[in-house]
């Protein structure tokens, strides 16, 4: 039976069930709505409907990043939706502005706030205003409705030309997913009453080649990956978030293991970051697992590729050392081949990792091609940061097809 009949299978018995209580309406259990891989850039996107008469663009993911939306202010205002926000509104006070509003003045000035992103070393004038954000959504974790859902939300955008030129030109702008309360996933958990939680199944170059969207997850599961049918969340292993006051998502790696043996590293907080495309470790670390790695795998070596510096010729990608990251707490993010090595050429594959120089800002920064396939969840209660390791393990991928709800409903009530 193919992986379409199945899904779809489950889908009828869920809305039956639904149905079956004579008062069936899909409530949100979770937003899901998809990831893209830009192939150009290496770096992941949500195709994002920002106001009611413009197209879907792409936003650029930026995990650690404060500014719930970063966009050109005259693009936005070409919104029929928007709205500015002004100073001392509810709103306003809402996002906590960094400068206190005039007083005495019927004309108050529009309501800004500085605000961090990932891609600047410095804040960012911001402007405040409301528009509609529609994102798709799951009623069981399993498919997706076809229609998006559409709320009205409060975003920002910028007029400041530098803090907007870092964003490469394939994407409209970018979206701050730090937990703050102005975030978009925090908005919506608040005005759905979701749980606290967010999680990214980023899709890898190799899943492209038939269905390459990823998923985002804003609420809780259960996660359910074809043709696999069980909830992904029951094979999670988990480690504290490590707070700070940059509201970024910060864990403790105590030690990498490559084939069981330890490998030496400093210690510090491991950053997640989707703007790296690959791990960035400090160079004592690197170097040691470098070494390490080199003397386990059971490949024949090539020349390197920038900027890697350890290739071998591919067979398969058989006899590939997995790396262990030990957490705080005793769980460990298991790295197989799919994880470890990244195909540069035919023939030819690179360790996905790079060297960050002596003295970076973390010892250990987790990029995006070590996430990708891997399902990811950050628990903002409790902050608790929870992973599935390798997908492709399990039969399954974050590259999964999910019939639309709409579909199975008309399949239904012909």
């Amino acid at each position: 039976m193919s992986h379409r009949v199945i899904f779809s299978l489950l889908s009828l018995i869920l809305l039956y069930q639904a149905n079956a209580s004579k008062s069936y309406e899909p409530k949100v259990q979770a937003f899901l709505h998809p990831i893209y891989k830009d192939k150009t850039t290496n770096l992941y996107s949500l195709p994002l409907t920002i106001g009611s008469n413009l197209r879907s663009r792409n936003f650029l993911i930026d995990l650690n990043g404060a500014a719930p939306l970063l966009l050109n202010c005259a693009t936005a205002a070409k919104s029929t939706s928007y709205h500015s926000i002004r100073c001392g509104s509810t709103r306003c006070i809402f996002a906590n502005p960094n400068s206190s509003c005039p007083k005495n003045t019927t004309n108050k000035p529009m309501c800004r706030k500085n605000v961090s992103t990932s891609l600047t070393g410095r804040q960012v004038n911001a402007r405040l205003l409301r528009d509609t954000v529609g994102l798709l959504y799951t009623p069981n974790g399993v498919y997706s409705m076809d229609g998006e859902k559409i709320s009205t939300l409060t975003l920002t955008c910028t007029d400041d030309a530098t803090a907007l030129k870092p964003i490469p030109k394939a994407f409209a702008g970018s979206i701050g997913l730090a937990n703050n309360h102005l975030s978009i996933p925090s908005q919506l958990i608040s005005m759905y009453k979701l749980p606290l939680k967010m999680s990214l199944c980023l899709p890898s170059t190799e899943g492209m080649k038939s269905y390459h969207n990823g998923d985002f997850w804003i609420g809780g599961g259960p996660f359910f990956y074809l043709p696999n049918l069980k909830d992904v969340s029951k094979i999670f292993s988990s480690t504290p978030l490590i707070g700070n006051n940059k509201n970024e998502y910060l864990i403790d790696v105590k030690s990498i293991k490559v084939s069981g043996k330890t490998v030496p590293i400093l210690h510090g907080p491991t950053k997640i970051c989707t703007l790296a495309p690959y791990t960035v470790l400090q160079s004592s670390i690197y170097k040691a697992l470098l070494t390490a790695f080199v003397g386990n795998v059971k490949m024949a070596k090539a020349p390197a590729v920038k900027p890697f510096s350890a290739c071998f010729h591919s067979n398969g990608r058989s006899g590939v050392p997995v790396i262990d990251l030990v957490m705080s707490g005793g769980a460990k993010w298991r790295i197989h081949g799919s994880n470890s090595l990244v195909k540069v050429s035919k023939d030819v594959v690179c360790l996905g990792y790079v060297d960050g120089g002596v003295n970076p800002k973390n010892p250990i920064l987790i990029g995006g091609f070590q996430m990708e396939d891997n399902l990811v969840q950050f628990d903002l209660k409790d902050s608790i940061f929870s992973f599935s390791s390798s997908l492709l393990l399990h039969n399954t991928s974050c590259s999964v097809s999910r019939l639309f709800g709409y579909l199975v409903c008309n399949a239904h009530y012909r």
